[in-house]
């Protein structure tokens, strides 16, 4: 009988470890499944908060135009680009946005650059010498819509022999990533480093100006084939007294007439490269905007176009963290 009793007890002390062990294992799923779920709704709303971010700038990009004497020209100390207290740490509910505004017309219009500005930009930007024909060629086999390749250049022939393989797209650059894909546009080109920018960081797909009031000088030095020397006076006058672009005592310029008034040489050569490649105004608008909830973050990178009196989206990705 002892020993029956103690056969027992030690059964029952070993249904209630298994008892307990499955009890242990279910609570830490639980826990586990809580900790996803509450995870994902904090990206749900972080995502939110980041579509409220673009929606805080067009928005102010639609004042901007209801604004007499501003809504002629775009310069980067109106409100729609220098705007700290709306755009950094914008606190909403329990959570907060930051967002960043880039005019597309302050960049170079990649689809529309010549093949001596593009040996322009990349000697600027310090590419090796006996690269810079072949990736200006390649470039514009890339971009063309014909099958014929440059001397320096590359098509489908080329592309194709490399892995994995693909083909010469033979149109317009919809996304500046697409660089990445061009013979001999390396991750260093295209990101840049501390010294100086990147392909990434000079040129839009869905421009064919460039906006004089809010391009940098490398852009203007390309769009214009002048070097820093020449360019300077013209910076000095937009800039203001304390040469630092997008503060308040910038004098930005109302029209491309008033620039070329003062500044363009009087050659019918140059006046006709300004006409056609510089303005005053602004059509689209890269905006990132990253919300943030109890630490999770998601980012929206997004294009604002001008049209029909309003900005719509033309571009549109969302991505896990902030830029």
């Amino acid at each position: 009988m002892k020993t029956e009793r103690g056969v027992a007890l030690v059964m029952v002390l070993w249904v209630i470890v298994m008892l307990s062990l499955l009890i242990g294992g279910f609570a830490f799923t639980m826990h586990v499944e809580t900790q996803v779920a509450s995870f994902s709704r904090k990206e749900l709303r972080a995502e939110m908060l980041a579509r409220s971010g673009v929606e805080l700038v067009r928005q102010q990009l639609q004042l901007h135009m209801q604004t007499p004497w501003e809504n002629r020209f775009e310069a980067l100390n109106q409100s729609w680009y220098s705007n700290a207290e709306l755009y950094v740490d914008h606190e909403l509910g329990d959570g907060r946005f930051n967002v960043k505004v880039i005019d597309e017309e302050s960049l170079l219009p990649i689809n529309h650059l010549s093949d001596s500005r593009l040996r322009w930009l990349l000697q600027l930007l310090e590419v090796d010498p006996t690269q810079v024909d072949t990736i200006a060629d390649s470039i514009l086999d890339w971009i063309d819509g014909n099958p014929v390749s440059r001397l320096n250049g590359a098509e489908s022939d080329y592309y194709l022999t490399l892995n994995p393989p693909y083909r010469a797209k033979n149109g317009p650059i919809y996304r500046p990533q697409e660089l990445l894909m061009i013979r001999g546009i390396t991750r260093e080109i295209y990101n840049g480093s501390a010294e100086k920018p990147g392909l990434k960081d000079l040129v839009a797909p869905f421009t064919q100006q460039v906006n004089i009031n809010t391009a940098t000088p490398l852009v203007l030095q390309v769009i214009l084939r002048m070097d820093e020397t020449t360019l300077q006076p013209l910076l000095n006058r937009r800039d203001g007294p304390d040469g630092i672009a997008g503060t308040s005592d910038d004098r930005p310029f109302r029209s491309i007439q008033e620039a070329m008034k003062e500044f363009c040489p009087g050659d019918k050569e140059s006046q006709t490269r300004w006409a056609t490649y510089l303005t005053t105004r602004s059509n689209g608008f890269r905006v990132t905007s990253t919300g943030e909830v109890g630490g999770v973050r998601q980012t929206v990178v997004t294009t604002l176009q001008h049209l029909h009196g309003d900005y719509y989206p033309v571009a549109w990705t969302c991505q896990r963290g902030g830029p």
